[in-house]
């Protein structure tokens, strides 16, 4: 049956290729995922599979989810709403951006392949959104023009993650075609805003769609990446006052003080968060990596060279390993650090820093011994002649959720390049989508059988 399966791959290899190129074409990044959805439902309902559409539901995912949960992103509007502890649906509405931030014409695609019954299920989750093309004027190749040179096709989300929906429906219609009979449930989720906020894949949770097993099908270079990095985006304000240079003493007394000349305080207080942190010993699934990652990204301050600085402002990134602990306890540890500046400064003692932050994600992690990593294992060595490599993962992905949120086994494969991720001219090798169908196929046929 495994080599029917490969042979069936290649014989679909055309129709794989046009699918892919088919939802390159159709922009949809995130905020904009409407009509590349509609692509995917119309393909599940060709395959006879159940399909459920909705749109995800902000006000329950607060409510079920309040610690992970985020705010609707858009493309063309991100992190423009900050939160000082957690984000939460009241402040959204009240915000007045929920006309920007929101899911209308937004809806995830499900569709099910219903087994006989007695089998173990599965999810493959993947996400259709992508992210901007900007800079424009960068790209060789038309972002979304799915142009394929030297075995690769170029175009946004041919990598991400576009290569994963279409390698997870691909490998259930040759099964399918093939007349396979599955005990075990096989559930397609094409979820939407993965970028930045990961409320797609929460909702499908929130409604009810767990497996005994899941694999995100996000670009791993066809490789099994158990684990992944969280995240914190975080902002700090500092204030000053506005005067002319001429007025900044007055006698022995300092009289103007510039936001900006706070900054050296905090910065240290954040390099002094990052040193602690990376001294806690890691899984030896990390050995040699750092568990604690802290980038200052933007500093801003001050309108004029002869007027002091009345605000002062830092952006930043954090990512950080399974070993770390809680997002909230990260978040905590920030605001923490940045108001011991405060015991030392008089100034910022009277003004005190505001830390406040636009996006966090939880850490994850999965067993190399579960059932499902063997199962892919074995897939690969079938398709391969090796089994794939396992690595550690650094960037955060829905599969967060998939293991924190849905408490199922879960880890990323993909056929998508991960370096192509977000990038100018992004591309994937067509050898490697179709190589991804053909695991996915198989790994599939073994576990729900």
């Amino acid at each position: 049956m495994e080599d029917k399966i490969l042979s069936k791959v290649e014989e679909q290899r055309e129709q794989i290729i046009e699918s892919l190129a088919t939802l390159v074409k159709t922009p949809s990044r995130t905020g904009e995922e409407g009509a590349a959805q509609q692509i995917v439902e119309k393909r599940y309902r060709e395959m006879g599979l159940d399909v459920d559409v909705w749109e995800p539901d902000v006000e329950e995912l607060f409510e079920k989810f309040p610690e992970v949960a985020q705010y609707p992103s858009h493309w063309q509007h991100d992190l423009i709403l900050p939160y000082q502890d957690l984000p939460n649906y009241r402040e959204l509405v009240e915000s007045n951006l929920s006309e920007v931030l929101n899911y209308r014409d937004r809806p995830n695609v499900v569709g099910i392949w219903k087994g006989t019954g007695g089998g173990r299920s599965l999810i493959l989750n993947g996400h259709i959104d992508t992210v901007t093309i900007e800079p424009r004027d960068a790209w060789t190749h038309d972002p979304f023009g799915a142009e394929i040179e030297d075995g690769k096709m170029y175009g946004r989300g041919a990598s991400d993650d576009k290569s994963g929906v279409v390698a997870a429906l691909w490998a259930v219609r040759c099964l399918r075609d093939l007349g396979i009979v599955l005990k075990g449930d096989v559930i397609l989720e094409s979820v939407v805003n993965e970028e930045h906020a990961g409320n797609g894949t929460l909702a499908c949770i929130a409604r009810g769609y767990t497996a005994d097993a899941a694999i995100a099908v996000e670009s791993s270079d066809n490789r099994v990446r158990l684990c992944g990095y969280g995240g914190v985006y975080w902002g700090i304000n500092l204030k000053g006052t506005s005067f002319h240079t001429k007025c900044r003493w007055e006698g022995d007394a300092l009289i103007g003080v510039s936001a900006n000349e706070k900054l050296p305080g905090v910065i240290t207080q954040l390099l002094a968060l990052e040193s602690d942190k990376n001294r806690i010993p890691v899984n030896p699934f990390y050995a040699g990596k750092k568990p604690f990652s802290l980038n200052i990204g933007r500093v801003w301050g001050g309108t004029y060279d002869t007027a002091g600085a009345a605000t002062c402002t830092l952006r930043g990134s954090i990512y950080f390993g399974p070993d770390i602990g809680s997002v909230k306890g990260v978040m905590d540890s920030v605001k923490e650090y940045i108001m011991r500046v405060t015991e030392t400064d008089p100034w910022l003692r009277e003004n005190p820093p505001q830390v406040e932050f636009f996006h966090h994600d939880d850490a994850h992690w999965i067993d190399p011994e579960e059932e499902i990593v063997k199962t892919v294992m074995a897939a690969g060595q079938q398709v391969f002649g090796q089994e794939p490599e396992i690595i550690a993962g650094i960037g955060a992905n829905d599969c967060r959720h998939l293991i924190n949120q849905g408490k199922m086994p879960s880890f990323v494969f993909g056929p998508g390049t991960g370096d192509q991720a977000h990038s100018i001219d992004e591309s994937i090798k067509i050898e490697d989508l179709i190589a991804g169908v053909k695991v996915l196929a198989i790994a599939v046929y073994h576990w729900c059988r």
